[in-house]
């Protein structure tokens, strides 16, 4: 099946709803039901579940997006607030607990993507992104570790939404470009758009996805600086 995208762990569709805009074929597969939300074909399902992920079809790429509090900031900043017992880590389920990497190695895809937290550590080299990269107002550092090689792209500035600070809601869901209708933990853990574009377009087993047009622009801008201007750029 060409350029046919898996999304696991796909939550209410914040990557299939880019998938969707970029016209790639694309399932996304949960364990919770969004298939009121989910844009495109659904499956509820158990994504940590080797056994059925094995039966699927072998896609172009299988994108993965974990359960993120075994790292989060947060999670910490709890467990000192609560005195937990546990850490984060014995109290969530990390990539080990989720057959994360036995599941890749069952589906087969051409190539992979793990989504996740910046402040994961079971990421292997992972691709770091920010919002300010891509023009937005927000930062919304995220890590990805893939098949395939892709250059960081983030820049430091100070975001016009910070999450925490007494954001207003619509604005972040129009930032990452998700509906307004979202749970606010819904909208908080998607990924902006330009995020899953900038990644797919050094895929070489998914054909003909752009650089977003923010980033085409800036490096274009760039290429004219460092070539001094000329009118014959």
């Amino acid at each position: 099946m060409s350029d046919l995208v898996i999304d696991a762990y796909s939550g209410p569709g914040g990557v299939g709803l880019a998938l969707d805009a970029l016209e790639l074929q694309h399932v996304g597969i949960d364990i919770q039901d969004y298939s009121d939300t989910y844009p495109g074909e659904f499956i509820q399902a158990d994504a940590s579940h080797v056994g059925f992920m094995a039966r699927l079809p072998s896609p172009a790429l299988l994108w993965v997006s974990p359960r993120c509090q075994a790292y989060s900031k947060l999670s910490y900043a709890n467990a000192g607030r609560y005195d937990w017992d546990q850490t984060p880590k014995e109290r969530y389920p990390t990539f080990a607990d989720l057959n994360v990497r036995a599941v890749i190695d069952a589906v087969d895809p051409d190539h992979y993507v793990i989504e996740n937290v910046a402040t994961c550590d079971d990421l292997q080299d992972p691709t770091r992104l920010n919002g300010q990269a891509f023009g937005l107002p927000i930062e919304n550092e995220r890590h990805f570790e893939t098949s395939f090689p892709v250059p960081d792209a983030r820049e430091s500035g100070d975001p016009e939404i910070v999450t925490g600070r007494g954001y207003v809601r619509a604005e972040l869901a129009a930032a990452k470009g998700v509906p307004v209708e979202w749970s606010e933990s819904e909208i908080r853990s998607a990924i902006p758009h330009e995020f899953v574009q900038y990644l797919l377009h050094y895929c070489p087993s998914v054909s003909d996805v752009p650089l977003p047009k923010e980033l085409r622009q800036r490096r274009l801008a760039d290429f004219v600086a460092e070539q001094g201007g000329g009118a014959g750029v």
